[in-house]
């Protein structure tokens, strides 16, 4: 798969005509991302570049976004989907990130963080669908929502969602069960899942009815717990979900960790910058999402090549054209 054909429409969309030839914005992107980088430090066409990403929204980029994943996920050809919804935070270390910035003790010392929300397809094979902001004070289920309605669209039928133990929200829940999505999510030990550990032997499910509170009122949703014992590692394995109560549900949940992976790869592409606009901020992840998407359409063809070469082989690719 050609690389022009999904960042560029991207670049094209958000440089709302600017004169600087695609190519060598991709480029400069494509480099930045390698090295972890600044765009500033690779090109000079930055400040530009920024000044013309600031007029546009999170729809212009997320539709944008949307064109690369239709296309990735036609070429991959997927069908039945294992797909997982995770966070993953930017570190911030900056005085004015205001309300686009979550904070909590993050590692490296810093207390900020710009933070997306991000579905992915984790089986049959890794490729990430979308991502959105996650601001301080936004409401994780409403993303949660907005990912799987996106998802629900999209040319592939969805098996199960995965989720850890952020996600154990009664509102989830009763949205997954509304729309009949199955779900599977890790649950914390609190005192009821000890109560429960405490009635299996080997593997038990009860029903359980949550509380949670939503625009000032009480509501209840009733949900399965699933209660897995794992003998050798003397530990319980506590879920939430609408499947069947199997010890398979164990080597499901496992698939999960591919997100995870991703990060740690999306990570090795991470463009840095120095703004504090959360559409730039924004631009800038997205972007190193499609280069990790594009690496896993190429994966198909050729399946050795790791993330860095191929970054590599696509920015001699766009130099070659610029010279």
């Amino acid at each position: 798969m050609h690389i022009r054909k999904f960042i560029a429409n991207i670049v094209k969309k958000v440089s709302n005509g600017l004169k600087v030839a695609t190519e060598k914005i991709v480029a400069a992107l494509v480099e930045a991302a390698r090295t972890i980088s600044y765009v500033e430090t690779v090109s000079n066409k930055a400040d530009t570049l920024h000044r013309h990403i600031k007029q546009n929204s999170e729809n212009d980029l997320k539709k944008s976004f949307e064109f690369n994943t239709q296309k990735a996920v036609g070429r991959m050809g997927l069908g039945r989907c294992a797909l997982a919804v995770d966070t993953t935070a930017e570190l911030y270390y900056g005085k004015n990130g205001k309300l686009n910035v979550r904070q909590k003790k993050f590692e490296k010392g810093a207390d900020e963080a710009f933070t997306y929300a991000v579905l992915s397809v984790v089986d049959p094979r890794p490729l990430p669908l979308m991502a959105l902001p996650y601001k301080q004070g936004d409401d994780l289920t409403t993303l949660v929502k907005e990912l799987l309605e996106y998802a629900r669209l999209l040319p592939i039928t969805i098996e199960v969602v995965l989720f850890d133990r952020g996600f154990y929200i009664g509102d989830l829940i009763s949205y997954l069960s509304s729309v009949k999505i199955k779900y599977l999510i890790f649950v914390p030990q609190n005192k009821a899942m000890k109560r429960y550990i405490s009635q299996t032997n080997n593997i038990a499910s009860f029903n359980h009815e949550m509380k949670y509170n939503k625009r000032k009122n009480w509501w209840k949703v009733k949900t399965r717990i699933v209660i897995l014992e794992d003998s050798t590692k003397d530990y319980h394995w506590c879920f939430a979900t609408n499947l069947r109560q199997s010890l398979y549900l164990i080597s499901k949940y496992k698939q999960r960790w591919q997100i995870e992976t991703d990060f740690r790869v999306h990570d090795e592409a991470r463009i840095k910058t120095k703004s504090n606009d959360p559409i730039v901020r924004y631009f800038y992840f997205l972007t190193s999402l499609i280069l990790l998407a594009n690496w896993e359409v190429n994966r198909l063809l050729f399946p050795t090549i790791c993330f860095k070469k191929y970054l590599k082989q696509v920015q001699e690719d766009f130099e070659k054209e610029i010279t």
